[in-house]
């Protein structure tokens, strides 16, 4: 059983990795496209809704929404402090 969960464990590691990496690097070819398009001061507005977008996207890695999941006893007060 360790073989096949080793087996497992590698397969998911690079699956994520994989994905990980594809979703920064498509990321990177839309800013460069975007930057070549835009004129710089778009461009920067874009740039601040970026940062605006990961620190929400990091948010929501948190745990959140699967606390929520687990949570047995949920009032509208969880509810709202996950949607917002």
């Amino acid at each position: 059983m360790s073989d096949s969960l080793k087996r497992v464990t590698t397969k998911g590691i690079v699956w994520s990795s994989i994905e990980r990496f594809s979703v920064q690097g498509i990321q990177f070819v839309i800013m460069i496209i975007m930057a070549r398009l835009l004129t710089p001061e778009d461009y920067g507005f874009v740039g601040m809704l970026t940062i605006f977008l990961a620190v929400s996207q990091s948010l929501i890695d948190s745990g959140f929404s699967q606390a929520l999941i687990r949570k047995q006893n949920r009032t509208e007060v969880d509810n709202s402090t996950v949607f917002y």
